[in-house]
């Protein structure tokens, strides 16, 4: 038989035996990376304690076996299993090559990702996995006739089949709870690598996120302004970093000097132990301008009341937020945006994504355009990934040789990490580019403060890229960059010790926690102490 009738002829299964078969499909094709994981932490060695790991894909067939004989109503069935497998198969791509967690937070970054980026993710390699293990099973699920028993014996057999699956589950449990329960809540993470189940739980979880309508819209900060007039104009650049790691980062100590122009300087103030809020834009963002700390933190709650430029807006502070990025998560909703993407300039722009130089593009103009005390937030592409190449101009591409492509588990790792530096070498470049332009207004008061939102994996421990669950996420992405600069006049007149503050920041530790309430005191803001924590306030310490 030819390979087009056999794929194209349709077949016949009754329900039960459909079903179990493709239970087997996800335990043992799909879930691959889930037992890789399991057997990296826990190796067999022959000790009774390790013999529950023979059970585990018996548990996660029997599991996804009870499951599926229940979702799997006539007609409905056909289009559930067919794009969960597809999903299922693009999830296990990414899991496999990358070492992604799937959680709610993934799932997140998938639903606010643009075209532009999403494009970078999809690779020849990418497109042929999810057509092998996600789209011809599937294609041959729609192509299965299913015999159904008459309706009161299918519902019988149907729960005798998840009677027996429950059956096989307790007594699994029976023997080896002990070494279940201990293993995962020593590896509580694990789970997200489980498909479809992960998918499932996580937009289970977002919807119940995103679920808004009965909570009001709350005003906070209603007391706060600008403390008292000043001779000097306040005008402040906050640059948010995107995938910028601490590790790599020249100040820091890193093996190559990454930021030579930063590093020439001797007004810079460098932090060298700062924790990032989250792994990925969609919640440090969000976070850093919100009054609480990573542990307050909720995306829900903070989405529904003011945020610091809000606050910041209310004080009489000009703000508008210049985008590069992926947008603002929220964050600019209330203030004057312009999102620097859209005018799709030749000079900085290809395939939808611009480098960061187009943020400087008439940024002398909007500093111009009003006497008040200003914040202009600069929210950067940065070191975003894959396409590491596509961050910087050649004139950076000091480093080599280098990753070409977005399919970068197929790179070395010095061809990727010399990539991924190259592009903190433009970063240094734009930032003293930032400052440069705040040094000739010298009748300003002016600040450029940077940080990176989160940072980033390149392959260490089989891991890439970055959004992994905070509480198994290697510091890697979880460690930031942080530099704050200030102009002459700020330091003589706003009466703070910055060689104390250079001194706090070689030795404390210090997190996006501290971002809001430390812009208060740079922005010499009357503080309203139901939102405003000195304890947060890296400049507190150093007032004289």
């Amino acid at each position: 038989m030819r390979f087009s009738q056999y794929f194209f002829r349709k077949f016949s299964l009754s329900s039960t035996a459909l079903i179990a078969l493709v239970s087997l499909y996800f335990t043992l094709v799909l879930n691959y990376q889930f037992y890789k994981t399991i057997l990296k932490i826990h190796p067999f060695t022959g000790n009774t304690e390790d013999y529950f790991l023979f059970t585990v894909p018996f548990f996660v067939f029997f599991t996804l076996n009870a499951a599926f004989q229940l979702i799997s109503l006539p007609i409905l069935h056909k289009v559930i299993i067919p794009l969960l497998l597809v999903i299922s198969a693009a999830i296990s791509y990414q899991e496999i090559f990358f070492g992604i967690y799937f959680d709610s937070n993934q799932l997140n970054n998938v639903l606010q990702t643009n075209f532009a980026e999403s494009s970078r993710m999809i690779t020849p390699a990418y497109l042929l996995w999810i057509f092998a293990l996600g789209i011809i099973p599937a294609w041959l699920y729609i192509r299965t006739q299913v015999n159904y028993r008459r309706w009161y014996k299918e519902i019988l057999v149907r729960l005798g089949m998840v009677a027996f699956s429950s059956v096989i589950i307790v007594i699994i449990g029976k023997f080896y709870y002990k070494d279940y329960a201990a293993f995962s809540r020593n590896n509580k993470e694990i789970v997200h690598l489980i498909v479809p189940s992960n998918f499932i739980g996580s937009t289970i979880q977002l919807v119940k996120k995103n679920y808004r309508t009965n909570l009001p819209f709350t005003k906070v900060g209603l007391n706060t302004a600008v403390e008292k007039p000043d001779t000097y104009r306040h005008v402040t650049i906050l640059v948010v970093g995107e995938t910028t790691r601490a590790q790599s980062w020249g100040l820091n100590g890193y093996a190559r000097q990454t930021t030579p122009k930063l590093a020439a300087r001797d007004d810079i103030i460098n932090f060298k132990n700062v924790s990032s809020c989250g792994t990925a834009t969609a919640i440090s963002v969000p976070c850093m301008f919100s009054r609480y700390t990573r542990a307050e933190y909720n995306a829900t709650k903070a989405a529904n009341e003011d945020n610091l430029l809000d606050i910041l807006q209310r004080a009489g502070v000009d703000v508008l937020w210049r985008d590069n990025d992926m947008g603002c998560k929220g964050v600019c909703e209330r203030v004057p945006t312009q999102n620097l993407t859209e005018l799709d300039l030749a000079d900085y722009c290809r395939n939808g994504e611009c480098l960061d130089e187009i943020l400087l593009k008439d940024l002398d103009k909007e500093l111009n355009k009003s006497d008040k005390d200003t914040v202009i937030v600069l929210h950067t592409i940065g070191s975003h990934g894959p396409t590491y190449n596509e961050r910087y101009s050649k004139a950076f591409e000091r480093f080599t040789p280098t990753c070409e492509t977005n399919e970068i588990q197929k790179c070395s790792n010095e061809q990727l990490v010399n990539t991924y530096d190259n592009g903190i070498l433009y970063i240094d470049n734009f930032l003293n580019e930032v400052i440069k332009l705040l040094e000739q207004k010298t009748n300003w008061e002016s600040i450029m403060f940077y940080v990176s939102d989160h940072g980033e994996s390149l392959g260490e421990d089989g891991i890439y890229l970055h959004a992994a669950p905070y509480a198994i996420a290697p510091e890697y992405q979880t460690k930031v960059p942080m530099v704050m600069w200030f102009s002459p006049a700020w330091a003589k007149n706003e009466g703070f010790d910055l060689n104390c503050l250079r001194k706090n920041a070689e030795t404390q530790e210090y997190s996006h926690d501290n971002y809001f309430h430390t812009i208060f005191s740079m922005l010499d803001i009357k503080n309203d102490l139901n939102i405003y924590d000195k304890k947060l306030d890296i400049l507190a310490q150093c007032k004289i």
